[in-house]
């Protein structure tokens, strides 16, 4: 007895990290390899951690990036959550390897499966950004320094996730890091628990189910129940639907319920001593007439993500509201579903085909050879509330996603449908409010437009001496007002036509004006520095517009903000070089211009646009633009079937890209802002103006070449 107590306690002993956490700092750490693994800094069976030793030590060999969930009761591992960073301490060959918080104080085993490495730069970029952004941030760092069409998840030079930045193959474990080191044993052997794997990326194979003769419970048994990877038990349990309650109930009292099926029901209520384990149940398991006609038509992965579909099954998807599922029911994912839809159908079925489409699933007939009970139960569970989920569907494809505005011939067809649905049935209240509304909106008059102040009607000065007299501050939240009118009409639509189509259509002139205003901001800038013919009037313009851009940042305009930056920077005025002598704010420039630089996607725009996602904003979005282009090159519809990846990444970045619209500028406006819009009529968007901007600056810099010699001269004359 006393031997087998012996074994169990040497082997759980292996399994404890010995790394003190008290003696950890995240100012310096040193792995020494040839530290000794001594009985005195050995643990005991009820003891993780050891005393400070001087003759060992651990290294922080690099970050890395939680890409899913991890969770253990065993206290020799570090559970944590996805979108998490975490330092890496050691690895193990076994793929073990130990990790803690930054600024935490517990050290222990993870999977390194369940994360990727991260880079010290991306390392601290993702940590400045909110945690349930920082995936998505990342992911879209690999999308635009990859080739548009490659699948390789690393960057250039990374071959595998055990390939870390900095750390020599084969040897990670004996890394020295001179810049963050404290004395500490070296950690005993990993884990002897077997290795967990993150969900599979694969595929589940798709429901194989005849339209005309529908499959038996027993067919879909295995595929419908619940299964549970990587997440804990506890999270299968919420709150069903009220649908779902319902038919419960209906089902305990129903007399035509089978026998085997009643004492299934009363079995499972004893052992788990609630309702909702059966009400769970009936919702992954419903009776072959409730389940979907076209699940064999829809590719879904291994955590219930959807990857492609054909559009009839998409559409089914959108409406039907017993969908089982082979994950734990998640909140809001309808939802989800339902407005990335409705933002990017457009891309791949014309709206006259989806109104069909729900049409048809509205006028559904129903399954042959059912009983009346079960007749009754489809009807209750599938067909009223599926009829009343479609009508949901048109309310929003109205009143938010712009039918009137893009498919006005839409409504016609609409209210006809409408008119159909009278009294007695119960949707008949739901339909005559959609017609209501299609009226009001159709006739609704916009609200007039406040007038702006009284413009003065006095000769403007020469604009140079019109544009000095003015406060940086003040043109700068004027610009920022300016800027937002154009920002808040740009649609999701207008987005994802420009990803798809690229040509200028009608339908995103809004987003073409906003981008447009860049140029003009831009061109209005470098005419106001040209235009001086006085030096000192040149070099007090630019020191002006450096103000406007410092004050532009400030209000979260980094529209207006990119387009000075860009001016000023550009080759017609940087040539000006006696000009830049007399500039008292280069190294303020110098600063902003660091915005400007495309590395990384223009990380360093994202990165404001992140920081001031709750606030009055006006982005710099065309980094939001590139991207999109880049997914349509990376994911693309395949053998007839939708591709809802591509649809969900272009739904993701237009969300990002358009939130702030939600905040308004509490901003006045005044004067300034008509004096800003006379100054930007005159620019059109071909840029016919850049040849006028040349000869103009080849014009400045030769006669400041001029004054520069005749200055030299009289310098070497005495004067």
């Amino acid at each position: 007895m006393s031997v087998a107590t012996s074994h169990s306690q040497a082997i759980r002993q292996l399994l404890h990290l010995s790394i003190d956490p008290q003696i950890y700092s995240s100012s310096s750490i040193q792995v020494s390899p040839d530290s000794p693994y001594t009985s005195s800094s050995s643990p005991s069976c009820d003891s993780t951690g050891t005393s400070p030793s001087s003759s060992g030590s651990d290294s922080m060999i690099c970050s890395v990036l939680c890409m899913h969930d991890f969770i253990s009761d065993d206290e020799a591992h570090l559970s944590f959550s996805k979108n998490e960073i975490l330092d890496i301490i050691k690895q193990e060959e076994s793929g073990w390897w130990a990790a803690m918080r930054r600024g935490g104080d517990t050290i222990a085993w993870i999977p390194q499966a369940f994360v990727t490495p991260l880079k010290e730069e991306m390392a601290e970029r993702l940590l400045n950004v909110r945690e349930g952004l920082r995936i998505y941030e990342y992911e879209a760092e690999q999308l635009y320094v990859s080739a548009p069409i490659s699948r390789i998840p690393y960057e250039e030079g990374q071959t595998s996730v055990l390939s870390f930045p900095n750390v020599p193959e084969g040897n990670a474990s004996q890394n020295i890091s001179n810049q963050r080191r404290s004395g500490r044993p070296y950690p005993p052997p990993s884990p002897a628990t077997p290795m967990p794997q993150p969900p599979p990326p694969n595929i589940l194979p798709t429901l194989s189910t005849n339209k005309s003769t529908p499959p038996t419970p027993k067919q879909l048994d295995t595929f419908n129940s619940p299964q549970i990877r990587g997440t804990p038990s506890s999270a299968t349990r919420r709150p069903l639907p009220p649908l779902v309650t319902l038919s419960e109930g209906s089902v305990g009292n129903d007399p035509f319920v089978s026998p085997d099926t009643k004492r299934r029901d009363e079995k499972i209520k004893k052992l788990t001593g609630c309702d909702e384990a059966l009400a769970f149940l009936n919702a992954v398991n419903p009776p072959w007439y409730l389940k979907p006609r076209y699940t064999d038509k829809i590719q879904i992965d291994a955590e219930g993500k959807l990857i492609s579909g054909t559009r009839i099954a998409l559409v089914e998807r959108l409406v039907w509201d017993i969908i089982p599922s082979t994950k734990n029911l998640r909140q809001n994912v309808q939802d989800n579903y339902e407005r990335m839809f409705l933002t990017t159908f457009r891309t791949f079925m014309t709206p006259d085909d989806l109104f069909d489409m729900l049409v048809d699933i509205y006028r559904m007939p129903y399954p042959e050879d059912l009983t009346e009970p079960e007749f009754d139960e489809w009807k209750d569970r599938c067909l009223q509330p599926t009829q009343r989920h479609i009508l949901v569907v048109f309310t929003m494809w109205l009143e938010e996603y712009r039918l009137l505005e893009e498919e006005p011939y839409i409504s016609r067809r609409l209210m006809e449908f409408l008119g159909l649905i009278k009294q007695p049935s119960p949707l008949a209240a739901t339909a005559q409010g959609i017609i209501d509304a299609i009226i009001r909106l159709t006739f609704e008059t916009s609200p007039q437009a406040t007038s702006s102040p009284t413009d003065r009607r006095k000769k403007h000065k020469s604009l140079k001496n019109e544009l000095l007299s003015l406060q940086p501050s003040d043109v700068a939240e004027q610009l920022a007002l300016y800027e937002w009118k154009y920002y808040i009409k740009i649609t999701p639509q207008d987005c994802i036509t420009q990803a798809t189509q690229g040509t200028c259509t009608r339908s995103k002139a809004a987003l073409t004006a906003f981008c447009s205003t860049h140029d003009k901001v831009a061109a209005w800038v470098t005419d106001t520095i040209l235009n001086n013919h006085l030096l000192s009037r040149r070099s007090d313009t630019v020191d002006f517009w450096i103000k406007v851009a410092e004050k532009c940042r400030n209000l979260n305009n980094f529209a207006s903000m990119s387009a000075i930056i860009n001016a000023l920077s550009s080759t017609v005025i940087k040539r000006l070089s006696l000009t830049w002598l007399h500039v008292g704010r280069r190294n303020t420039l110098e600063m902003l211009l660091k915005y400007n630089e495309p590395s990384g996607g223009f990380s360093a725009y994202r990165q404001l646009h992140l920081h001031a996602i709750n606030a009055p904003c006006v982005p710099f979005i065309g980094m939001y633009l590139t991207e999109l282009v880049h997914i349509k090159d990376q994911y693309s519809d395949e053998a007839g079937r939708v591709s809802m990846v591509q649809r969900q990444r272009w739904y993701d970045v237009v969300m990002i890209m358009l939130q702030s619209q939600a905040n308004p500028y509490n901003i006045v406006e005044n004067d300034t802002m008509k004096f800003i819009q006379n100054n930007l009529r005159g620019w059109t968007a071909t840029k016919d103006w850049q040849a006028k901007f040349w000869s103009k600056s080849s014009e400045v810099q030769k006669s400041e070449r001029e004054k520069a010699d005749i200055r030299k001269g009289l310098e070497k004359a005495g004067f």
